[in-house]
């Protein structure tokens, strides 16, 4: 009977070293809102923050999906960090699939795990992602999947989502023309007055 209790308790001790520290882990855009132009392009930061700097755990792979309005956004791109290794150097594996109102990114790290460690500071971008804005409007950004895991492939968990929007701003005509109307008036009249 003493043997059991005590393999059970090394087995909880072995599961306890095992499994990730729960921590704040947050993932959000940066900038959470932005205002620009039709035709302007537009670029937003994924951050993860709420690891430990320079230590356990570190972010092993990710896999996120990105829901915005089709109407008013294009994506163009995805680049991803630095912190889990370089995908030309065969340090880490990407993936990138875009459909209208999504974008399904994905990175897995080939580092070690101490390598990760070392990489990672508390908050870094897991990857920036590109738009063509083209029309007026605003497209909320949504997380629609967060999939994070440690350098070990466990589940990192007591992570939370933000959420951002991108407002599309379409300058009116009406404005520019009775501004340009204005100017050459003054223009004809200050012309006529110290003219003669």
């Amino acid at each position: 009977m003493k043997k059991l209790l005590w393999l059970s308790a090394l087995m909880g001790i072995v599961g306890l070293l095992w499994t990730s520290p729960t921590l704040a882990i947050t993932v959000d855009f940066v900038p959470s809102t932005q205002s620009v132009g039709v035709g302007q392009p537009v670029a937003v930061d994924v951050v993860i923050s709420g690891l430990t700097a320079g230590g356990p755990p570190s972010v092993g792979a990710f896999d996120l999906d990105v829901s915005f309005n089709p109407g008013i956004l294009s994506p163009t791109g995805v680049s991803f960090g630095p912190f889990l290794g370089d995908p030309a150097l065969l340090e880490a594996l990407t993936s990138v699939a875009v459909t209208p109102g999504l974008v399904d990114f994905a990175e897995v790290s080939l580092l070690l795990p101490a390598e990760l460690d070392a990489l990672q500071p508390a908050s870094f971008a897991l990857a920036t992602l590109s738009f063509d804005t083209l029309a007026g409007g605003t497209s909320p950004l949504t997380f629609s999947q967060v999939v994070l895991a440690d350098a070990f492939g466990a589940t990192l968990t007591g992570s939370s989502v933000g959420s951002g929007s991108i407002n599309v701003v379409v300058p009116e005509p009406g404005t520019l023309l009775l501004l340009g109307a204005a100017m050459a008036g003054f223009l004809v009249r200050r012309r006529s007055v110290f003219g003669k």
